[in-house]
């Protein structure tokens, strides 16, 4: 069912995205919780749904177990293979796996916002970014945490967030610096757990945090 809040989140947020792109195509496979594969015409694109990271089924032999498959059903159910989908990006909208890093919408519902009300996945923005669509992104995964929906669940209370779970699955130190977006203070990355998951907001350079207004203790 669309909610409200997603309805309006279409609304109010693609002229941020009036200079950008936007591909329209079919969904083929969902592969977790923030990636699918769409087939538009005769190419098929890997995206990764933007702001959003989801419990790992597969990272380097590593899984998250039954919190990725859940998060990966969650949005299988959004966005079931054959629907028809749209995807929103701008300049800065691919990863460094090549894949689109964009915003989905089918049925006018944004489902990058759906995961993050339903807490079936972490706020993730890594600079640059949208100030005004991280800050609904936030509203939306704070209100997830606070009333303890999907991830945020007792269930689920010892599963780690995914980047975090990355960098230690690896036994790696993260390299991106933490902002906090609410406080502007920023921290080193191996101090990200000092900042609340729906306001972390990564840089990966400090100076360039800094010049946007950030700071150290």
């Amino acid at each position: 069912m669309t909610s409200i809040k997603s309805l309006l989140s279409l609304l109010l947020f693609l002229p941020l995205f009036s200079h950008g792109y936007t591909l329209q195509g079919t969904v083929t496979n969902v592969h977790d919780g923030d990636t699918l594969n769409v087939q538009v015409g005769s190419q098929k694109v890997k995206v990764r749904f933007l702001g959003v990271d989801t419990p790992e089924v597969d990272y380097f032999g590593h899984s998250q177990g039954e919190s990725a498959d859940v998060a990966r059903d969650f949005v299988a159910g959004l966005v079931p293979p054959g629907s028809k989908v749209t995807v929103v990006y701008d300049d800065n909208g691919h990863d460094k796996h090549s894949r689109i890093l964009g915003r989905v919408f089918y049925n006018n519902v944004e489902i990058n916002l759906s995961i993050l009300e339903e807490g079936w996945g972490y706020l993730y923005f890594i600079y640059p970014f949208d100030k005004s669509l991280i800050g609904a992104y936030s509203d939306a995964s704070r209100n997830a945490v606070e009333n303890q929906r999907g991830l945020f669940s007792p269930r689920y209370a010892n599963v780690s967030a995914p980047y975090d779970f990355r960098m230690s699955s690896r036994n790696f130190t993260g390299t991106n610096f933490v902002g906090d977006i609410e406080t502007k203070m920023l921290y080193f990355p191996e101090d990200s757990y000092k900042v609340p998951v729906w306001r972390r907001a990564f840089f990966s350079d400090k100076n360039l945090a800094i010049h946007l207004g950030y700071k150290f203790f």
